[in-house]
């Protein structure tokens, strides 16, 4: 199809939105010009709280129930573990249509790693992370008896060069390759930061006055009206000092302002080869997390908030120079693929469960059609399972063997005040969960939904409630 678009996805690695808020500490600017020419979704949701999954779900639009991917690909057997080869990727569709396609970066998608199967013509995946070299004694430890020492955060030696992220390095490499080229091209970058050892380039970490960083609200919390096993896992964090959680939230943030000056470096490229201006451009993340938050780091597990779920989801695409931010539009990460193959004028795939925002882009949609999100989680390691659930300001977490948690994320953004047992609000935790019953059926989420055996009725309502709807 003459004059179809390029496309450049870049893709981070536990960056939360709720991290990377306009207004915040966070200093992105080069994603906020990005998304002053394009637009930016305040409250875009991963199908699911760890890597893996949501990754299969941003290439099939499908849900973890759906392409079959449940847990990390490293953590368990393949017979057990993999993407259900009958599903059509997106980058398989702009490959049929004559795209050149490269993927530089973390896969962890599936266990194979032939990416070529998938529709990438070109690929890296052991370039992951940025080397940083780390000053010796400077580092912030977890330490738990029998088990591996864990770096949180360190000081960076200076070196004599700057850092480059060997993923952007690639990725650059391919872009200006292809920018005069008779095809369209498609190039997806995926960096492992901020995950891991939280170790910032001085030039970035200096950006940043560590004794003025704020704790988040919820340090100290008692988490008693939470999961029993968040209670657990904090319990092994408590010997973390609040200068020390200071020290670590200060370089989770330089790392991702890290992140966006090398995402300027891209979009610098695409400007100086005369592409930018043809080219959707998108920024996210598989997932966030949680940094102080409860007094833990990390993602996964019972660990269903914000900081985790809410991811960030910049769009722009040829024709868009007016910036907006849209808080009111729930979307998940189902809907990327069906966006992409729209914008560029291709089919949609076959079994995608999500929908085209082209709609939304263009100021056409419906409100009401947009007021839901939704999320699987599935017993990372055999630990735990939950189901989530979003309505406008409202948000259900099913935890079918612990704690259920009902949230008004108007009144209460730091998820600290449990409503799930509140009498009050007996009616909203019944018609949440009714939604949750809704859309396990619709995407064939059997796993729960079929949950009638005796010792398995935890819900506050059960499926049947839903069966003459």
């Amino acid at each position: 199809m003459p004059g179809q678009p390029n496309v450049v996805l870049l893709m981070t690695d536990h960056a939360g939105e709720k991290a990377m808020a306009p207004g915040g500490q966070c200093l992105t600017p080069n994603l906020d010009a990005l998304a002053a020419e394009g637009i930016r979704f305040r409250r875009c949701y991963t199908t699911n709280a760890i890597c893996s999954p949501s990754r299969a779900s941003l290439l099939t639009g499908t849900y973890p129930s759906t392409h079959g991917v449940w847990d990390c690909t490293h953590t368990q057997q393949k017979e057990w573990l993999d993407i259900r080869q009958h599903l059509v990727h997106w980058p398989q569709r702009l490959h049929d249509a004559g795209y050149r396609n490269a993927y530089f970066g973390k896969w962890h998608v599936e266990q194979s790693e032939k990416l070529k199967r998938f529709g990438w013509d070109e690929y890296d995946t052991d370039v992951q992370g940025a080397r940083v070299p780390r000053v010796k004694g400077t580092e912030v430890v977890l330490h738990n008896e029998g088990y591996r020492d864990t770096v949180l955060t360190a000081e960076a030696a200076d070196g004599s060069e700057p850092i480059r992220h060997p993923a952007i390095e690639k990725g650059i490499d391919f872009i200006r390759r292809h920018a005069d080229g008779d095809a369209p091209f498609c190039c997806f970058v995926s960096m492992i930061e901020p995950g891991g050892a939280l170790v910032a380039p001085t030039q970035f970490m200096s950006m940043y006055d560590v004794e003025s960083v704020p704790l988040p609200a919820s340090l100290h919390d008692d988490l008693l009206d939470k999961p029993e096993m968040l209670r657990r896992i904090r319990d092994s964090w408590s010997s973390i000092t609040d200068d020390e959680w200071r020290r670590t939230l200060a370089s989770y943030l330089a790392v991702i302002t890290f992140v966006d000056h090398e995402v300027g470096r891209v979009l610098d490229v695409l400007r100086e080869t005369g592409t930018y201006d043809d080219t959707i451009i998108v920024f996210t993340s598989d997932h966030g997390q949680m940094v102080g938050a409860r007094g833990i780091i990390g993602l996964g597990l019972c660990l269903s908030y914000e900081d985790v779920y809410n991811i960030p989801l910049i769009l722009r695409a040829p024709g868009m120079t007016d910036g907006r931010l849209d808080s009111d539009t729930l979307v998940s990460m189902v809907d990327i693929a069906p966006t992409l193959l729209d914008l560029v004028g291709l089919d949609p795939l076959p079994a995608c469960q999500g929908r085209s925002l082209r709609p939304v882009l263009e100021r056409t949609a419906d409100p009401d059609e947009w007021r839901e999100a939704y999320a699987e989680f599935y017993s990372q390691r055999f630990f735990y399972t939950q189901r989530l659930v979003w309505r406008d300001n409202w948000k259900f977490v099913f935890s079918p063997g612990g704690i259920d948690e009902l949230y008004d994320l108007a009144d209460d953004p730091d998820e600290r005040h449990n409503l799930a047992q509140d009498p009050a609000h007996r009616d909203m935790l019944i018609d949440m969960t009714k939604r949750m019953w809704r859309k396990m059926r619709e995407i064939g989420d059997e796993w729960l939904f079929n949950s009638d055996y005796r010792t398995m009725r935890t819900a506050a309502i059960g499926p049947h409630s839903i069966e003459q709807e």
